[in-house]
């Protein structure tokens, strides 16, 4: 089934068909301030019912711009799993193996695979590593695939064939081979939270990120919606506007249904900024129970039409 997706990015389109469970058109798009949230709404975050951990005072947290529009225009994310929660500023310096290093190589603006036109945003995640194997791998989520690589190999022509098969899956690329086999993969079919908590990068966000792991766990684990079962949550890399702490991305996965039905967030994401561990429990509630956008909180949002399919 067709997949479109649009991140709002002005007079600018792009097509990517993809191989490995669906196809899916991408059309990264900025989200314009103005623009109407083309999924449910709720203007205001519910309260918390119970007694949050506080925000820490001093954190100099832009309260004056408007947070729409503020979310970067990416077309594809990749979290790369690394077991811990904090790496140098740049994560392209970590210590070796770095995926994240090797990725940007390939696919950066020096890169051999670089699209400008296909913005892809790589960070660093504390989803644990893979289990050891006889060669160095690595593994990562990929968005908007929705999908779990377990091992990627971290040979040169592994990271090659990965980028190729996987990340630049589209028939009509120009850096894609139509008889690359994929790599193997597992669907994520819950959701997936992604909290800024790369204290290396900015302190605002290091010292607000694992306060709403924290309490993002708590009201997953509480919650009464259906939808909390399995859900994932950790701590990433630089995602774009420290001064907006805590920013955090809400991924549901293609199958995300309200009510029974297929919901119209299914198979997209909602970045959120100045999140407070009081706005935890409200975003589980209205964005992963009952797929509404919480307004006062959204940077944007993805677009990714199709992405219901398979619900």
């Amino acid at each position: 089934m067709a997949f479109r997706a649009s991140i709002l990015l002005p007079a600018r389109r792009l097509v990517l068909q993809h191989s490995l469970t669906r196809s899916f058109h991408l059309r990264p798009l900025f989200t314009f301030r103005n623009a109407p949230i083309p999924y449910p709404t709720i203007d205001v975050c519910p309260p918390s019912t119970c007694a949050c951990t506080p925000t820490p005072p001093g954190l100099d947290i832009n309260h004056k711009l408007p947070l729409a529009g503020t979310k970067p225009p990416y077309a594809q994310h990749i979290v790369i799993c690394t077991g811990r929660d904090d790496w140098p500023s740049r994560i392209e310096n970590d210590e070796d193996p770095n995926l994240a290093k090797e990725l940007k190589g390939l696919i950066g603006p020096k890169g051999q695979f670089h699209d400008p036109s296909r913005p892809i945003l790589v960070t660093n995640a504390s989803f644990p590593t893979p289990a050891p194997q006889p060669s160095p791998t690595a593994s990562a989520y990929l968005f908007p695939a929705f999908q779990h690589v377990p091992h990627i190999d971290l040979s040169p022509s592994g990271l090659a064939h990965f980028v190729r098969s996987a990340v630049l899956a589209a028939p009509t690329h120009t850096h894609q081979s139509p008889d690359l086999p994929p790599p193997t993969t597992h669907a994520l079919t819950a959701p997936v939270i992604l909290i800024c908590g790369h204290g290396g990068r900015d302190k605002r966000c290091g010292i607000l990120g694992p306060l709403l792991q924290a309490e993002f766990h708590r009201a997953l684990e509480e919650s009464s919606t259906p939808n909390s079962a399995g859900a994932q949550v950790a701590l990433v890399s630089h995602i774009g506007g420290h001064k907006f702490a805590g920013n955090v991305i809400v991924y549901l996965p293609p199958g995300f249904r309200v009510d029974g039905e297929v919901a119209p967030l299914a198979g997209q994401g909602v970045w959120y900024g100045r999140v407070e561990p009081s706005h935890v429990e409200g975003i589980v509630a209205e964005t992963v129970g009952r797929g509404r956008v919480v307004r006062e909180l959204v940077r944007g949002w993805t677009e990714w039409e199709g992405g219901n399919a398979g619900g």
